[in-house]
């Protein structure tokens, strides 16, 4: 008589032991697009390169149809972009990832600026590109 009991009790313990590991399953990766933001001290910019550094960046589009955007996948989790017009400060592109849940952990850094005379910038000082 003792013995179902204490067979049905470490049963029961074992159930409620598994019972963590199932509140830990992560969500599928949820692929989506998210926004490049250009920061400028400038008035006068035709064209900025930035690199997009992060897990599952797949591609670029220009945020309008004064801009045009070339871009390349360097790696598995960088993607180089130059967008080109009469930019100011506000949205200049979109990138497709695999993952938006994750747009956190993704860094943009401006690499070089050009004014719209084709003049490169000296300094990045005061450019900035954040991705929401």
């Amino acid at each position: 008589m003792n013995a179902p009991r204490q067979f049905f009790r470490v049963i029961a313990l074992a159930a409620l032991a598994g019972l963590p590991a199932c509140g830990n399953e992560t969500a599928p990766p949820t692929s989506g697009t998210a926004t490049v933001s250009f920061v400028t001290p400038n008035t006068d910019d035709g064209a900025v390169l930035v690199s997009l550094i992060g897990p599952g960046v797949r591609d670029a589009q220009p945020a309008s149809f004064a801009y045009k955007a070339y871009w390349r996948v360097v790696s598995a989790t960088e993607l180089r972009l130059i967008v080109v017009g009469n930019l100011a400060a506000g949205v200049v592109a979109t990138v497709t990832v695999d993952d938006i849940t994750k747009i956190g952990q993704y860094q943009a850094t401006v690499l070089e600026v050009a004014s719209r005379t084709d003049v490169v910038r000296a300094s990045t000082a005061g450019y900035g590109v954040t991705l929401r």
